[in-house]
């Protein structure tokens, strides 16, 4: 009888360091959980805290990432947060994940942008019904290609948005409806997304500052009026009639 030999991998979606019956050589001390969990998730053995240190300096660039952002819900929610997921995801070695996030980042930018807008049409608010008669759909029922069409005749995105909103949403098909290319440089290809989520984000808030005073594109703060509070003028200024 001819015997056969198959490789396995035992439990492939268990944490050793979180399961509730730990194995007897891991110390149940928490600082050694902790590192012991960071060497999961990195598959790092020998010096996790090392490669997430040089992970996070490789994707880090404070002039190219957002820096200040109003603590708007929706902003933060929708926009701020997958960004933030998709630099841990990288950080973490999970660079198909930080593609996703970085896409989805993409998209929500296409929709915060759009309700900025307030498009108007003879006048007329270009609202939910308006739009199912000119495009046959809701904005956000749009695939991403059809929303940046719409963008472009409504929105003033110049070349640099364009080509962003294009090349992340080409990663990010490439890695999710597709086989993975065993050649792909997945790293390289998560930084490029990221940084292309990044910009979206930085050139959509449009901070710039005047005499160190922050300032926000007009449509951006018509977003967010409803956050700001007004301190009276020391001069009274703002009481006057």
């Amino acid at each position: 009888m001819t015997k056969n030999t198959l490789p396995v991998f035992l439990r492939p979606l268990s944490i050793i360091a979180l399961d509730e019956q730990l194995p007897v050589n891991i110390s149940h001390e928490h600082g050694d959980l902790a590192l012991q969990l960071l060497s999961e998730l990195t598959k790092d053995y020998q010096a996790p805290l090392d490669l997430v240190r040089k992970r996070y300096g490789d994707v880090t660039d404070e002039t190219r990432e957002p820096i200040i952002v109003p603590h708007h819900d929706v902003i933060m929610r929708h926009v701020i947060r997958p960004l933030r997921e998709a630099k841990q995801c990288f950080v973490l070695g999970m660079p198909v994940a930080c593609i996703a996030q970085a896409g989805l980042v993409g998209e929500m930018v296409a929709l915060w942008r759009f309700r900025m807008l307030q498009p108007q049409l003879d006048g007329r608010p270009l609202d939910e019904a308006l739009q199912k008669l000119l495009l046959g759909r809701e904005f956000d029922r749009l695939g991403q290609e059809e929303r940046i069409r719409v963008l472009k005749a409504v929105d003033t995105l110049d070349e640099e948005l364009v080509s962003a909103f294009g090349d992340l949403r080409s990663l990010r098909r490439s890695y999710l409806h597709f086989m993975i290319d065993a050649k792909a440089n997945l790293d390289e290809d998560a930084k490029r997304a990221l940084w292309l989520a990044n910009l979206l984000v930085t050139k959509t808030l449009g901070v710039s500052f005047d005499q160190g005073a922050l300032v926000l594109p007009p449509r951006v703060s018509k977003y967010i009026k409803d956050i700001v509070a007004r301190e009276p003028s020391p001069t009274g200024a703002d009481l006057a009639p």
